[in-house]
């Protein structure tokens, strides 16, 4: 898989930014992992499989994760050094707009990205997203290793990480970059809200707990862009149900992104 490997501005240090390029289609559609996932999930959970014959797919190790760089140094996770890593990967690949999709606390990324660069977005594509960075009990988790970290997360969420392939890409992580990565810069989500001006999807699990606040947030996004804000709900499904399971939620997916292409080309 490519990488590509420039010099950050803010920190003064090279990163290297891994990711692979799959599908012809003409809407390119980048995707931002969760907290402790990577690029080889998406083909796990079969978003590749689903949608490499109607798009281009961009698929992003966040930094800190996968085979992309891991500084130690939270400094080195700054917002706007993350919005630089995709938009380096965009220039790279010589894409000058696309949509982008982020699950979970990959969600982030859509405002991140929509704070520093929305020239560079079409639509954006919350899926069942989570805004916060890791709370304590996980962090105290990592500060001892990766094992214990994966076994803070089972505990949180009642059983054991049910895919294999998805549990052997969490136990992969380096527990110091992790923890880093949620040591870094943040913001509250809402502050956020003004800086996207373009379509958007919300999808989230109606066991969630958060389907209320999610709603809240669709409302404010159509009422701030001034373009619809899509929300769709999952029913008899939770969190990881709806991440890790592409077959359910592509549709929903290529609904949304082939309104704004037939949009386009009608002129509206």
């Amino acid at each position: 898989m490519p990488k590509v490997v420039r010099k950050d501005v803010q920190t003064n240090r090279e990163i290297a930014i891994n990711y692979e390029v799959i599908g012809n289609g003409v809407e390119v559609l980048v995707f931002h992992h969760g907290n402790g996932n990577c690029v080889h999930d998406w083909h796990t959970l079969e978003y590749v499989s689903l949608l490499k014959n109607n798009y281009k797919l961009i698929l992003i190790d966040s930094r800190g994760y996968g085979q992309s760089s891991k500084p130690y140094d939270p400094m080195e996770y700054s917002l706007k050094s993350r919005a630089e890593d995709t938009i380096s990967v965009l220039d790279h690949e010589k894409v000058e707009k696309a949509h982008c999709l982020g699950a979970s606390i990959g969600a982030a990324m859509c405002f991140i990205l929509a704070r520093f660069h929305p020239d560079r977005f079409k639509s954006y594509i919350f899926a069942t997203p989570y805004f916060a960075l890791f709370k304590n009990e996980i962090k105290k988790a990592l500060a001892i290793g990766i094992e214990e970290y994966v076994s803070e997360l089972e505990n949180l969420l009642g059983n054991k990480i049910s895919n294999e392939d998805v549990r052997s890409t969490f136990l992969a992580n380096d527990a110091k970059s992790v923890l880093a990565a949620n040591s870094s810069e943040w913001f509250n989500y809402l502050d956020f809200v003004q800086y996207v001006k373009t379509p958007t999807l919300i999808y989230v699990g109606a066991k969630e707990t958060t389907v209320k606040n999610l709603q809240d947030l669709s409302m404010k996004l159509e009422e701030s862009s001034g373009h619809q804000s899509h929300f769709h709900v999952f029913s008899d499904a939770d969190h990881a149900k709806i991440y890790w399971s592409g077959d359910l939620v592509v549709p929903v997916i290529r609904k949304f992104i082939d309104s704004i292409s037939n949009h386009s080309i009608c002129g509206l």
